[in-house]
């Protein structure tokens, strides 16, 4: 059974990591992603943190499923490899500074001529519009202008902190992603090709949209703090590891100071309401600390699912590569790599009833479908042979 994007095929002229982790998302769902390198070194997410092996995991992690076509789209017979793939294709991707893909000739006025419902997709810094539109940008700067290093520090009087990870790249990413697919759909119901976008600083601000919104309204941004919410929050064990619980339904309460063998903290006057242990979060927050110091984790795992309280551990990578839940969902697979053999790899959130997602193909080396791609757009051997000699592929 093919995937879900089965026969859209995706034109992936980006780099780093925004463009490709939305186009590795959508090549899990199954679309046909030619990754389009400059000759020589290609994407430069090749290189970061490159191991004696040739292993990238950087690269590995946002590239896999793809092929990889080398082409100079400075050289007059690149864009005519171009122009005789863009009939074919459905979407070009780009993470390019706003202008770039018009002097690459590669933006969607340039591309029409060749392809009338072509769609074209560009995952940029800083949105197409406004006084820095075309200024340089990556994960950290998105994260900074976008609001979110303030509260992730704990709110505007604090020192700013970074969120790991990539993060602005990946939300950006899921964005872009969500972008695409929707271009898509209306082209196919709608029979309109477009141009779409999404920035690292949109995205940013997209996903704090509860806390913008009370700014709005309010017009004051309040602390942050990490554990402002009692029973919304993380505990250490016995153990010294780590368990959260999430109650947002005030009729949790009362079972939760039951499984602590605390029932009195429930008819306390200080905490009988929402707003009363919010007020006196301090004590509360001291009350539980306590009492999750008293038993292991998994011991508090065990009682308080069995009470059907909102519970989960706090995991490290080791514990979360081997929990059964996370390997039962393929959250976490494996993949056949050409040279190192078995390796490890994130699986797709994204789980259908009839047709298969995820991870096929590690990433590839660098031009290795070119003379594939090329020989099924009619280039003889000779041909192939010429084009690398004169730098073009």
């Amino acid at each position: 059974m093919p995937g879900p994007l089965d026969g859209i095929r995706i034109l992936d002229f980006s780099r780093f990591q925004q463009g490709p982790a939305a186009t590795v998302m959508l090549s899990d769902l199954g679309a046909d992603v030619i990754k389009v390198e400059p000759p020589g070194g290609g994407d430069l997410g090749r290189s970061l943190g490159l191991e004696p092996d040739g292993w990238c995991s950087y690269y590995q992690a946002h590239n896999r499923n793809k092929r990889s076509l080398t082409l100079n789209l400075k050289a007059p017979r690149g864009r005519e490899i171009l122009h005789k793939l863009i009939p074919d294709i459905d979407v070009v991707v780009d993470n390019f500074r706003p202008g770039v893909p018009a002097r690459l000739g590669i933006d969607l006025e340039s591309l029409r001529p060749y392809n009338p419902a072509i769609i074209t997709a560009s995952g940029t810094g800083y949105g197409e519009r406004g006084p820095i539109a075309r200024e340089p940008s990556f994960d950290i700067n998105g994260m900074a202008m976008g609001g979110i290093m303030y509260s992730q520090g704990g709110g505007p009087d604090r020192p700013p902190e970074t969120v790991q990870l990539g993060f602005a790249d990946q939300v950006g990413a899921m964005s872009l992603a969500l972008a695409i697919v929707s271009a898509v759909v209306a082209r196919d119901r709608q029979g309109v090709g477009q141009h779409v976008e999404s920035s690292l600083l949109g995205s940013q601000i997209g996903l704090q949209t509860w806390y913008i919104t009370d700014f709005l309204r309010r017009g004051e941004q309040g602390p942050t703090p990490q554990r402002r919410m009692p029973i919304f929050n993380y505990y250490r064990a016995a153990d010294d590891r780590y368990l959260t619980i999430a109650i947002l339904d005030p009729r949790w309460f009362r079972p939760l100071c039951e499984v602590l063998g605390r029932p009195h903290l429930a008819d306390d006057p200080r905490f009988t309401d929402p707003f009363a242990r919010q007020e006196q979060r301090d004590v509360l927050l001291a009350e539980l600390d306590a009492v999750f110091a008293e038993r292991p984790r998994d011991e508090w795992l065990r009682l308080l699912r069995a009470a059907g309280i909102p519970v989960a551990p706090v995991h490290d990578y080791a514990a979360l590569s081997e929990d059964p839940q996370v390997l039962a969902n393929e959250y976490i697979t494996t993949l056949e790599h050409p040279s190192l053999g078995t390796i490890g790899v994130t699986g797709t959130p994204i789980k259908m009833s009839e047709t298969p997602t995820g991870p096929r193909a590690t990433a590839p080396e660098l031009g290795r479908h070119t003379e594939e791609i090329l020989l099924g757009l009619g280039y003889g051997w000779d041909d192939i042979a010429a084009l690398k000699d004169d730098g073009v592929i």
